[in-house]
């Protein structure tokens, strides 16, 4: 596996499957009554975003399902294939490393303050198929044309995604919003993205990022919730405004750090 160095925000090549390094596809695992001694992979579909080599931002209510551990999938691209490759270029083998924490935002209430942060069991490799997002930094300019990615479903198809979607989505002025609060003022935790026919994330996606790319990537977002029917015209979904968490995240990650000395 040809390690690379650990700068953030930085993909390989603009090859598809270079594309969103640190997108991680979240694997559940639970233990049934009839076999109570082993652990069976779960249909639940959530994803999250790589900030630093042992450290995932994900959704708060992706851990709401029933689990006995919790496993990030590391370097997908192509969900029904053990090598992926691409135009003459096959990724390493996919790294699974378990959870070993999860830490959800203590406001977290079924649907405000939808963020987590997770901690891995062991420290990711960085290779050109598995990197580190940056967290966000100054602000969008307007216009800005959001990036989200993950396995969930496509809207035309209403079938889960084999291979890493990647789906611009632009970003809605906060009065255009408003409509969808009852016409008061939107939650400064909140960004709406999208609203344009067939382009939109979907069941599958919560979790995921929702990225802005300047001269680095950043993690803008995190796939919250939508639609029951993604896609449609004129409806954006909502994604939780990572620089709105910048300093609880921080904090998360100061008391790791402590925890560890």
């Amino acid at each position: 596996m040809q390690s690379v160095n650990s700068e953030c925000g930085v993909e390989a090549s603009n090859r598809p499957i270079h594309r969103d390094p640190w997108t991680v596809y979240l694997e559940y695992y639970r233990r049934y009554r009839s076999d109570p001694g082993s652990d069976h992979l779960t249909t639940v579909h959530c994803a999250g975003t790589l900030i630093d080599n042992k450290h995932i931002v994900t959704a708060a209510h992706c851990l709401k399902a029933k689990f006995s551990r919790l496993v990030a999938r590391l370097g997908e691209y192509d969900t029904t294939t053990e090598i992926d490759c691409f135009e003459g270029v096959c990724a390493d083998p996919l790294v699974r490393i378990q959870v070993a924490g999860m830490i959800t935002h203590p406001e977290y209430d079924h649907s405000g303050f939808d963020i987590a942060v997770l901690r891995l069991g062991e420290e990711a490799p960085y290779t050109n198929f598995i990197r580190p997002i940056c967290l966000p930094s100054g602000s969008a300019p307007d216009g800005t044309i959001f990036t989200a990615s993950g396995w969930g479903e496509t809207p035309s198809s209403r079938e889960y995604s084999k291979v890493k979607k990647s789906i611009p989505l632009p970003n809605w002025d906060m009065e255009e919003c408003k409509r969808f609060f009852d016409g008061t003022t939107v939650p400064s935790h909140i960004i709406c993205a999208g609203g344009e026919k067939g382009l939109d994330t979907c069941r599958g996606d919560s979790g995921g990022p929702l990225t802005w790319i300047g001269e680095r990537t950043e993690l803008w977002g995190v796939t919250s919730q939508g639609m029951l029917d993604c896609g449609r015209a004129g409806f954006p979904a909502f994604y939780s405004n990572v620089s709105f968490y910048l300093d609880w995240i921080q904090s998360v990650l100061h008391m790791e750090e402590m925890d560890k000395s």
